[in-house]
């Protein structure tokens, strides 16, 4: 018989259950301790004939981690959900193989290449295991950047999958970007994602947020103290959306804020929105969110020199040149020294210019000379 796990994600947990993260003062290495520490103990508990202490460790662990889960896309509410069933079912060869390769993921980074959400309930492991080893192997060029957007609004699981169907089914195969969304439903919940979650880039605010985090752990409580220096208590409800703009402004000045309201135009006009890249009256219109949210970003991805530089390389010499420019030549046509190229790669040597060639001469507008 299946059981309940004793906590979820979007649920409270104890401080007693996880006093140990107040010795942590890094939110990455706290996170990284803590599955490997998970998969070193589901591959025991795998292995051994006396598990009932094992499983204990286990157990403990994964109630460790649940609260800094929440604040993170991967490894997914789904697969959490799965690990616990796993472990309450008696799967420990399952539940091993399954932290193992989300372990993986997260080390190796390949979870930010995927084209779909990794489950642990997924039944092509094999095929997984296989993706994972070649990870290293792949033309990373052709891969579009990973990031995370944090979305603000006190929702229910059903409508956490709406929204987050809805900005995938706005997704299109020539985006510069994939992202995948983070749901928090307070206050306190967002400014601790922001400072936790380093994959987040763009904040979206909606109107159904709450103030107070359940997630009442001193380690966690350390990410707000002294934030704004007020107590969200001198806040009032109905400016936490705006206030809320404010200070991530503050302690992540580069991430993009979007506010989704329901107050009319004047009232918003009148207001001071400093940190807030655009304005929302439709709350449904996923579509003009999902191409906001990669403009604002390639916006901060722009790179005018090195696009430039892309560019130049890819001209062909012309016929006559006051200072010839062999690209690399010598070099590559050499019986002696082709080793050299193998090293640098041809870019380099496609990218050589001169005095003359022109087109290089700004890291931010580059139009004339070098």
């Amino acid at each position: 018989m299946t059981t309940a796990s004793p906590t979820s994600l979007t649920g409270a947990v104890s401080a007693d259950a996880v006093a140990s993260l107040t010795e942590y003062y890094s939110a990455s290495q706290l996170r990284s301790d803590r599955w490997i520490s998970l998969k070193s103990a589901c591959a025991r508990l795998a292995a051994a004939a006396d598990q009932a202490s094992l499983e204990q460790r286990v157990r403990n662990l994964l109630i460790s981690l649940e609260p800094i889960e929440f604040y993170w896309a991967f490894p997914s509410e789904a697969a959490w959900k799965a690990l616990w069933q796993l472990l309450e079912r008696g799967h420990f060869d399952e539940l091993s193989s399954s932290v193992t390769m989300i372990v993986r993921a997260l080390v190796s980074g390949s979870y930010r290449r995927r084209t779909r959400r990794i489950s642990a309930a997924d039944d092509d492991l094999a095929a997984l295991e296989e993706e994972l080893r070649d990870d290293q192997s792949e033309d990373r060029q052709t891969q579009s950047p990973y990031f995370e957007v944090l979305i603000v609004d006190s929702l229910t699981a059903k409508q956490q999958d709406a929204q987050r169907r809805a900005l995938q089914g706005a997704r299109r195969a020539d985006d510069s970007f994939i992202y995948e969304p983070v749901f928090v439903p307070s206050f306190e919940d967002a400014l601790i994602a922001a400072l936790f979650n380093f994959n987040i880039q763009s904040v979206v605010i909606r109107p159904g947020l709450t103030g107070k985090s359940r997630n009442q752990i001193a380690f966690l409580r350390r990410y707000v103290q002294r934030i704004g220096g007020r107590d969200l208590d001198t806040y009032d409800a109905e400016s936490w959306q705006f206030e809320l703009c404010r200070l991530l402004q503050e302690i992540r000045p580069e991430i993009d804020v979007y506010l989704v309201t329901d107050e009319s135009v004047e009232v918003i006009a009148g207001l001071e929105l400093r940190g807030c890249r655009r304005v929302f009256y439709n709350q449904d219109d996923f579509l003009e969110l999902h191409v906001n949210i990669l403009r604002g970003v390639d916006a901060r991805y722009d790179t005018p020199f090195f696009h430039a530089l892309k560019e130049y390389s890819r001209r062909p010499t012309g016929v006559f040149h006051a200072l010839p420019i062999s690209r690399g030549k010598s070099i590559a046509r050499s019986h002696w020294i082709r080793d050299m190229l193998d090293f640098y790669g041809t870019n380099v040597f496609m990218a050589e210019t001169s005095a003359t060639s022109g087109g290089l001469d700004s890291l931010l507008a580059p139009t004339g000379s070098l």
